[in-house]
């Protein structure tokens, strides 16, 4: 009753082959349990087990008739001969000298009779055994091993589904999270981490078909910085950036549930405001404007330099009764901005 020798390398193999399989620490699964109930009824015997073999114990996955002490025993009935053969299949275990001193025969339960069928994975490893055991010598008929057989693939089939199944579902968890972060770096504005332009323009087409259904206005809100090019040209492109990034933390602040604030391009922000009206999206651009230069841009690299910035809005908005296309509001929006960059004196 000696444990298997881990040392060679064919048992090596077979445990690889059962840690893939990943069945060893599963929870007790019903599908096994009723296939060892059935085994139990089919073949009229007291006890069945289904039996992983590990390198340090065995596991019964799932058993009839077993005592408890029976279960806590850390070699299995016959395990060398199942491993090695495929099969096992003892009349009288009292005769036989691989399982005559097993506890199972020589204690309470009182085995005589025992045939397993080994659990085979694909390619060809013994992790297991589907045993039934009698309490009195029998045989077992051709007929019956071939049912025992088979009861032993649906067990090893049933198994690797399972594992199968199980790897799926983590694998489609983690494409679902790739996914998720895959829409979000598609949406998002590199720089200044709030929503870019295809987000935006996506996200005005979506809300124009709510506006219909749900007859309210839609208004889009287009906020650029003013000289921004001077900002460039005199403190360079790094600090240019930094610029950006700050206003877009500032109006992204500013936002509210129902707004959504990104940057189409270069210096150029947009909010779509929903439900808005013409008026309600006058005071979101005060809103906005103030949110986003009432406070110059410190350069702490620059020993605390700040710059100034002036914002410069437009607006379009659109009624549920017109009908109207993202790329239509923008051009409205735009064009109410370049009406307000004139109206702004040069500074």
């Amino acid at each position: 009753m000696t444990p298997l020798d881990t040392s060679t390398a064919s048992e090596v193999a077979r445990l690889q082959a059962l840690q893939q399989l990943h069945w060893v620490d599963a929870p007790p699964d019903a599908t096994l349990d009723q296939l060892v109930e059935l085994a139990a009824w089919t073949f009229n015997v007291p006890m069945v087990t289904l039996s992983l073999y590990d390198d340090a114990q065995v596991v019964h996955k799932a058993h009839v008739g077993l005592m408890s002490e029976a279960l806590a025993q850390p070699v299995a009935l016959g395990l060398h001969e199942v491993v090695s053969k495929g099969f096992m299949v003892v009349a009288d275990a009292r005769a036989s000298t691989a399982t005559a001193t097993h506890p199972w025969v020589t204690g309470p339960m009182g085995v005589r009779f025992a045939a397993s069928v080994a659990l085979t994975t694909a390619d060809g490893h013994n992790v297991g055994a589907f045993s039934i055991m009698d309490a009195h010598v029998r045989e077992l008929t051709d007929n019956e091993a071939r049912m025992l057989t088979a009861m032993a693939r649906l067990a090893m089939d049933h198994m690797a589904l399972q594992t199968s199944a199980r790897q799926l579902a983590s694998l489609n968890a983690e494409l679902e999270q790739a996914h998720g972060w895959l829409l979000e770096s598609v949406a998002q504005d590199a720089l200044t981490q709030v929503a870019n332009r295809r987000a935006l323009m996506s996200f005005i087409d979506k809300t124009l078909a709510l506006a219909k259904r749900e007859k309210q206005p839609l208004s889009v809100l287009l906020i650029d910085i003013r000289h921004f090019k001077r900002i460039n040209e005199g403190y360079g492109d790094t600090v240019g950036d930094k610029v950006l990034r700050e206003v877009a933390s500032r109006l992204a602040q500013c936002s509210r549930g129902s707004e959504l604030v990104g940057r189409m391009s270069g210096d150029e922000f947009m909010a779509v405001l929903y439900p808005c009206s013409q008026e309600q999206a006058k005071l979101a651009a005060v809103r906005y404007a103030a949110a986003g230069s009432g406070v110059p841009v410190v350069l702490g690299a620059h020993g605390g330099h700040a710059v100034s910035v002036q914002l410069v809005t437009g607006i379009s908005t659109v009624e549920h009764t017109e009908h109207s296309t993202p790329d239509e509001l923008y051009r409205l929006a735009a064009l109410d901005l370049d009406a307000g960059k004139g109206a702004v004196s040069p500074s």
